[in-house]
């Protein structure tokens, strides 16, 4: 019996060990020719492909991956990304680049299975295709979606705002906060009073026309308490 105990715990230690050297790692194709999209591996198995030269017009693939004997299996299932509004500008070569965008969600359905050795130490990368260690930790996938800009109250971001903590700020910083939110994503404001404002910020980005479908469930709920008070 100890010995059959034994070596059950020496199996489970095994497994343990195989799925630690997934997680933190990060399968990484943009260093292609062509560029390609970056596949991190959390210890909670998300896993997230984000774009890289994609930072402006972000575009980030969130799913989940599990482990079996001898491949690891993704299935990426939501995707966010900025679809270009009305005529390119110039002439597309690999990407077209136009001066709005549009903030697009969309369901997706798609396994990916990889070979389980690729995630070993000394693999040697074939087709461009590289394994590295990561010391990213956020699973945010929102994160990956604003632009460089913060603002001055990067909390309406980052957590459900009160009602009697904003009954202690004036209408008109209350219309700053709430249009932060927007700003963070790039949008493109319509009235001159928020752009003029916001042009004038540090790390502002105006290229997206719709940022709706970007949006995160506590920033939608801090917007509409925010609204509401501002009557």
């Amino acid at each position: 019996m100890k010995n059959i105990l034994s070596v059950l715990f020496m199996l489970s230690l095994s497994y343990f060990a195989a799925a630690q050297k997934i997680s933190g790692k990060v399968l990484v194709t943009s260093e292609c020719a062509s560029g390609g999209i970056d596949y991190f591996f959390f210890e909670d198995n998300t896993v997230i492909g984000i774009c890289k030269g994609c930072e402006e017009v972000p575009l980030v693939i969130w799913g989940n991956w599990k482990q079996g004997s001898k491949n690891v299996y993704v299935m990426l299932s939501k995707q966010w990304e900025g679809i270009g509004v009305g005529a390119p500008v110039g002439a597309c070569a690999a990407v077209c680049y136009y001066d709005k965008y549009k903030a697009v969600f969309k369901n997706i359905n798609k396994a990916i299975e990889y070979e389980i050795g690729i995630f070993d130490d000394d693999y040697i990368s074939e087709d461009c295709v590289v394994i590295k260690n990561s010391n990213n930790s956020n699973t945010d996938v929102y994160k990956y979606l604003r632009t460089n800009f913060k603002g001055k109250n990067p909390e309406t971001s980052d957590r459900l705002l009160t009602e009697k903590e904003l009954k202690k700020i004036s209408k008109k910083q209350l219309k700053i906060m709430r249009n932060e939110i927007y700003a963070r994503y790039g949008y493109i404001f319509k009235t001159e009073e928020m752009s003029t404002y916001f042009r004038k910020q540090e790390n502002y980005l105006a290229v997206m026309e719709d940022v709706d479908a970007f949006l995160s469930e506590i920033e939608v709920k801090n917007i509409a308490l925010i609204k509401r008070l501002e009557k």
